[in-house]
């Protein structure tokens, strides 16, 4: 009887135990946690591969001629005919300048954030200007007066040109900072020539004209940078450089 009891107890105990301590371990459990999310890296832009492109500005190619009316007069002096005077020989000059267009196409490589390649583009414009003058020659033979008065003109056009590059720069990502150097060429047309010619006697006389017409070669220098908008690639033309050429006789 006794141990009877002494059982019943320590089955009682037992059970108030697990009781009691039961809500203690439930209320040290530790809460969910969500766990971070992984943003994935951006990419780094690769700028190596092929590239097409248009591009589009404006552009200029001064000019300057010396005329000398007093060797003009002699050269086409007749027979007889003395030139006593003209007027002081000057120089022309014209600032041909219009919008251009064209289609550029290149290829580059790269090797860390060094990136470098070659490209060539061409070019029609508009770029023309014309500028006028007068002149006199006094000249003495011994039939009638020889002396006449007229205008020269000096005009100059750039109807397409192109270039032939290398490109060395610096990526950092969409952003590349770059110099740019080579061959350029030109189809230019220069025309001087005299107009209006009359004599004492109020008769016109024969105009001349002198024309270059060919293709003439220079270099090109250039710089600037590329950003996302316009990275090589087909559907996203480059038409981020600024570029300026000379093209010399």
């Amino acid at each position: 009887m006794a141990m009877r009891r002494i059982v019943c107890r320590a089955a009682m105990s037992m059970t108030c135990a697990f009781l009691l301590v039961g809500p203690a371990f439930a209320t040290d459990l530790p809460l969910p946690v969500k766990s971070p999310r992984i943003v994935p890296p951006a990419p780094i832009y690769d700028w190596s591969g092929f590239y097409l492109g248009v591009h589009a500005g404006y552009g200029w190619d001064p000019a300057t001629a010396t005329f000398d009316p007093i060797a003009y007069g002699t050269a086409t002096a007749q027979l007889g005919v003395n030139v006593t005077a003209a007027t002081a020989p000057f120089s022309l000059s014209v600032n041909p300048e219009g919008w251009l267009g064209g289609l550029q196409a290149g290829y580059n490589w790269q090797a860390g954030a060094l990136v470098y390649g070659l490209e060539a583009d061409v070019s029609w414009s508009r770029i023309k200007d014309d500028t006028a003058r007068p002149f006199s020659v006094t000249a003495s033979s011994d039939g009638d007066d020889p002396s006449f008065t007229g205008s020269v003109r000096l005009k100059q056009e750039l109807d397409y040109f192109g270039t032939v590059r290398g490109r060395v720069g610096l990526a950092s990502n969409t952003l590349l900072l770059f110099a740019t150097g080579g061959l350029s060429w030109g189809h230019v047309k220069t025309t001087f020539e005299t107009f209006g010619l009359v004599n004492a006697a109020n008769s016109r006389l024969t105009s001349l004209s002198a024309t270059s017409d060919k293709m003439r070669f220079g270099f090109s220098l250039g710089g600037g940078p590329s950003g996302l908008s316009c990275r090589p690639g087909l559907s996203r033309p480059s038409i981020c450089t600024s570029t300026s050429a000379k093209v010399t006789p």
